[in-house]
């Protein structure tokens, strides 16, 4: 029997890619993503032949995210990035392309076997009927986005075209999206059409049976039960409890798809939670003030600081503190309610799972090994009769930072050559030296213990490591922070 919520659910759908978007509007774009424009050259390298059998890890990645977090994200773990996004106009035009094509980001991603999707924006309901219903404005959209996909080299698109529908352009969507996948696959072969669609179809207006069958497949955002319009706090994606819940969306809105054909839909899930002030200390109170969207990165340290609860009925965590005569409340996904959800994907034989979004679990590295718990390592992409393709020379941040007795650190070297890794201090004087005189294309990884190059061991404190690829006087050098605390 389903419970009924203590809290008051949406009349239709608010998601967190509009407001998201809309908070970076005047962010600019990374550079690191564009690299240096030019047409992506990088051919997506083959996957062996087991990863066909393995779920789909979708990520949306914003052109927001962090420079460093960029850095540290592990291809190995993904099959697809979805490139947030360009803005489409009601006319059917690229509006912003942010940049696009993001050269740097798609050969990168290509090198290592991942599948790199752009996806296309409009928001709001007169903007995406007036978009829809035309069929002149629809056919200069096919045609531009096209044109985006081939400049980028991209494999595919996403269409987020998102508002509540209350003038129904929920019921033409389908239209849409079936007359553009067909546009695409024959222009682009190969080329991957999805659409990201709600959870819930809370006032009847979409026909998800008929939606799946547009394209080839769906990224259920899995997330946005609650939020900035919510009177009482509670989960933003609740496994169980209430009348609506991630397990009802695969089981009941999306059910015949689920049961037919699963391999249409990708279970997406938050990497983000929501922030309010509340009238009480109490799960799910009155919320006197919504605050934020923080992302996972924060709400992990959040709990640290305040101590984590756990909500049996929706089997998500949250944590609350007092800041002066207010009481806030923080409900988010950890480690044990993402895995649950990953759960419920595997178990119905979806496509796979995603997150909105990349970037937002920060330096943490649970959400990764998550995935590689629940999902697997991919093995490097190869190219037929050649060794693994290693796209960039890249440094990763050390894990565990900070530490306390010892850390590893992980680089990619793009080709054979000569690898020092050397650590100073804040002096700049030279602590610790690893030396290898050729090195093939690869991941390598080495632990620092703490010593110094006479074993002895070094103070508490900041320190530099610094990659050195190439000849001692030429190559090139890439350098990271690390703190050890004893």
């Amino acid at each position: 029997m389903l419970l009924a919520p203590a809290f008051a659910e949406p009349t239709a759908w608010h998601g967190p890619h509009p407001a998201d978007l809309e908070a970076h509007r005047d962010h600019t774009v990374l550079p690191d993503l564009i690299g240096d424009g030019t047409r992506p050259s990088m051919a997506l390298q083959s996957a062996p032949k087991s990863a066909a059998t393995r779920p789909v890890v979708f990520g949306f990645l914003p052109y927001w995210i962090d420079q460093t977090y960029y850095h540290q994200l592990d291809f190995g773990l993904l099959t697809h990035i979805a490139a947030f996004s360009v803005e489409v106009s009601p006319e059917g035009r690229i509006s912003n392309d942010r940049g696009w094509p993001w050269t740097a980001l798609v050969d990168s991603a290509h090198a290592h076997g991942v599948r790199v999707i752009l996806t296309a924006t409009l928001f709001g309901d007169s903007q995406v009927l007036a978009l829809i219903s035309n069929e002149t404005r629809r056919q200069r959209f096919f045609v531009e986005i096209r044109d985006q996909l081939i400049a980028g080299n991209a494999d595919g698109v996403n269409i987020d075209f998102e508002g509540p529908g209350a003038n129904g352009w929920p019921s033409q969507i389908n239209d849409f999206m079936a007359q553009l996948t067909g546009y695409l696959h024959a222009e682009i072969p190969g080329c991957e059409v999805s659409f990201a669609a709600p959870p819930v179809d809370w006032a009847g207006r979409w026909d998800f049976v008929g939606l799946a069958a547009s394209c080839d497949y769906l990224f259920i955002m899995g997330y946005a039960f609650t939020g900035s319009w919510s009177d009482r706090s509670g989960p933003t994606a609740p496994l169980h409890g209430g009348s609506r819940n991630i397990t009802t969306t695969i089981t009941g809105d999306y059910g015949e798809v689920s049961e037919q054909n699963p391999a249409k839909l990708i279970l997406g899930v938050p990497y983000y939670g929501c922030q309010w002030t509340t009238s009480a200390p109490d799960a799910r109170s009155l919320t006197t003030r919504f605050v934020r969207y923080p992302q996972i990165w924060s709400t992990f340290l959040g709990a640290v600081t305040h101590g984590s609860h756990w909500d049996a009925t929706s089997e998500t965590p949250w944590y609350r503190y007092q800041d002066g005569a207010e009481w806030v409340q923080v409900w988010y996904d950890d480690i044990m309610s993402l895995g649950m959800k990953y759960d419920l994907a595997l178990d119905k034989g979806l496509r796979g799972v995603g997150m909105w979004a990349l970037g937002y679990e920060g330096r943490q590295a649970e959400p990764w090994e998550l995935l590689q718990q629940k999902i697997g390592r991919r093995e490097p992409a190869t190219v037929v009769g050649e060794s693994p393709v290693f796209g960039v020379l890249r440094l990763e941040q050390n894990y565990p930072n900070p530490f306390n007795s010892s850390t590893r650190v992980q680089a990619e070297i793009p080709a054979a050559g000569r690898v020092e890794i050397t650590i100073f201090d804040v002096l700049g004087q030279r602590v610790r030296t690893w030396y290898q005189p050729h090195v093939p294309p690869s991941v390598i990884v080495w632990e620092w213990d703490g010593l110094d190059d006479a074993n002895q061991p070094v103070a508490s404190g900041i320190y530099t490591y610094r990659l050195h690829f190439g000849a001692p006087a030429a190559g090139r050098q890439l350098t990271r922070r690390m703190v050890l605390t004893r």
